[in-house]
């Protein structure tokens, strides 16, 4: 629990948040008035006659700067009289800049009071809005609603609910950016460039959003979703196991080729070297952490529904896409998610049994009593993680990676899967679509998420740079200054232990964001998804890699085909080329 000294002041948040700001205030007072009407403009007017014999009499009259000109052409029985009124160059209406917390915005106050914002999210996402609703009812008028919360199975179908009824109690809807296609295409959903471009300062909103989750609010090149949270897979580890000098030794000695035990490792190889020594030489048997009762060398997450993300972070790493650039050939090459899958599967003897049937609390309730050495896990696990005996003691980093021989280099990819995003159904009135627009841009905007994405009562993780940097990084040690106090959000303390912790989690992030693979986000994901994910776990059972590959392409050739059949073959396509040269545009294909 954090003391009243260790609160952060409002006042001094405030001005630190609030700086990026001053220019614009200084601007507005150098004399542009926002929402004035200007002057009528001072009318000159020039009259130029030329007459040539028996041939043209031209008379021109020009208005400035509110043009008329009047143009008389005589020629022999014809008389022709034509006024042109140009378009006057009307300046651009001013945009909106965004306040501080808990300051009111004139320029939206009016517009916006009364309006009444509710969200739909999953459960672990919390009561965000709700934390801050005297602060937006202030700046802007509106009443923010009781959150209805889902589980996460259940999130895309509620979702989906929801629009198909039409319904209006709920103006911000959770969505995974790997369904927004699908939710798009209902015809529902608020395209959100235009409330975008109301904004002063947006471009450093979007220069601050890491790419791949701006990749994540678009579909066919517009603004769909607001991002809340980023999630991200990293590489994780207990850290004694790596530091104390008795395995470095003994590792050393061990290898055939003399490694050293770093951590993290570079290669898929010299992890599974690791794994092995471990269950050699020093599993299970082993107190180098009090209290915990280390048995495994590692574990993964087995079950259909994200097994195919974790399995991703092996295949893109060999250089698999999920489709060719023509959507002929799944998981292609073939050849090399094959290699992938037989990678994942040399792993499995160094994981608990019954392993193929692990899944969100296996692996959680693994890895925080510190029942195993490593594994690949989304960023909040050293969040959670925080808690006896591996307080303290645990670390992450870049995701190991494939060697090409035709690139010369490891190639490292670290999957994005799930993910939080707001989306604004099309049919409400026009007020409560620009209230939650605000809403949801301000509560996403680093005024807010700096402390959000820092804080244990929800579960939001970092989708800007920002989130990443030193000063996101004191959040972690301090109370959430915007958080209205509740009994049903109470914690007020730090998530780490110390500030050099909060930094090497967050670096582990940084590193890994640099080589980060999107999901497959095109119409019919769920279904490709569950069909890999099953196959990944059968592997994990015992199924031969090359069998499920086949077997997981051609039931994503049948997905393919179904929804070619409903949206039509070239708009398919043109979906997933645009997804594609999108991966191209971030450099992760040539």
């Amino acid at each position: 629990m954090a003391s009243s000294k260790e609160k952060v002041d409002r006042r001094t948040a405030l001005k630190a948040i609030g700086a990026g700001i001053a220019g614009v205030v200084v601007g507005l007072a150098g004399g542009y008035a926002w929402g004035s009407t200007a002057a009528p403009a001072k009318t000159t007017t020039v009259t130029s006659t030329v007459t040539a014999p028996g041939a043209v009499t031209a008379t021109t009259t020009v208005t400035a700067p509110g043009k008329t000109v009047t143009t008389t052409v005589t020629a022999p029985g014809t008389t022709v009289t034509k006024t042109v009124t140009p378009t006057v160059a009307v300046p651009k209406l001013a945009k909106i800049p965004l306040l501080p917390p808990g300051v009111r915005n004139p320029w939206l106050y009016e517009k916006c009071a009364g309006a009444k914002v509710k969200m739909m999210v999953d459960s672990f996402a919390g009561r965000i809005i709700e934390w801050y609703a005297d602060l937006l009812k202030e700046e802007i008028g509106v009443e923010i609603g009781t959150t209805k919360l889902v589980d996460i199975p259940m999130v895309r179908d509620e979702a989906m609910s929801l629009l198909d009824a039409k319904s209006t109690e709920y103006p911000l809807i959770l969505v995974n950016p790997n369904y927004l296609p699908d939710f798009v295409l209902t015809g529902k959903v608020e395209c959100l460039d235009p409330y975008f471009d109301m904004f002063y300062g947006v471009e450093d909103y979007f220069r601050e959003l890491i790419p791949i989750y701006r990749f994540y609010m678009t579909y066919e090149g517009k603004y769909y979703a607001i991002p809340f949270d980023g999630d991200l897979h990293l590489w994780n580890y207990l850290e004694p196991f790596y530091t104390k000098e008795e395995f470095r030794t003994a590792y050393k000695e061990w290898h055939p080729k003399r490694m050293p035990l770093r951590a993290p490792p570079e290669t898929w190889e010299e992890w599974l070297d690791q794994c092995k020594f471990f269950a050699e030489k020093v599993l299970p048997d082993d107190k180098t952490i009090p209290g915990a009762e280390v048995l495994w060398p590692t574990m993964i997450w087995a079950k259909p529904d994200w097994s195919w993300g974790f399995y991703m972070n092996f295949a893109a790493s060999y250089g698999v896409n999920y489709w060719d650039k023509e959507m002929k050939i799944p998981l292609y090459p073939q050849d090399k998610a094959v290699e992938a899958l037989e990678m994942l599967q040399k792993f499995v003897p160094y994981m608990p049994e019954g392993v193929d049937t692990f899944g969100s609390a296996e692996t959680v309730e693994y890895w925080c009593g510190g029942k195993v050495i490593s594994q690949i896990w989304w960023i909040d696990i050293n969040e959670w993680g925080q808690v006896e005996p591996v307080k303290g003691l645990i670390r992450n980093g870049l995701m190991p990676g494939h060697y090409d021989p035709e690139i010369r280099e490891v190639r490292h990819r670290a999957m994005t899967p799930y993910n939080r995003y707001w989306i604004i159904p099309n049919y409400l009135d026009d007020k409560t679509k620009l209230a939650a627009f605000y809403v949801a841009y301000h509560v996403s905007h680093w005024h807010y998420s700096l402390w959000s994405v820092a804080d244990m009562d929800c579960g939001m993780d970092p989708y800007m740079w920002i989130h990443l940097s030193p000063a996101g990084a004191e959040c972690y040690m301090k109370a959430n200054p915007y958080k209205k106090p509740s009994k049903e959000w109470p914690h007020k303390g730090s998530l780490f232990p110390s500030y050099k912790d909060a930094l090497l989690h967050l670096e582990g992030g940084r590193v890994n964001l640099k080589v980060a693979f999107p999901m497959p986000c095109i119409p019919g994901m769920p279904e490709y998804a569950d069909a890999l994910g099953r196959e990944v776990q059968l592997v994990i059972g015992g199924k031969d890699p090359k069998q499920a590959i086949s077997d997981a392409a051609a039931a994503w050739e049948d997905v393919r085909d179904k929804y070619m059949g409903i949206l039509g073959k070239e708009k398919y396509l043109g979906i997933w080329k645009d997804f594609y040269n999108r991966m191209v545009e971030m450099g992760l294909f040539p």
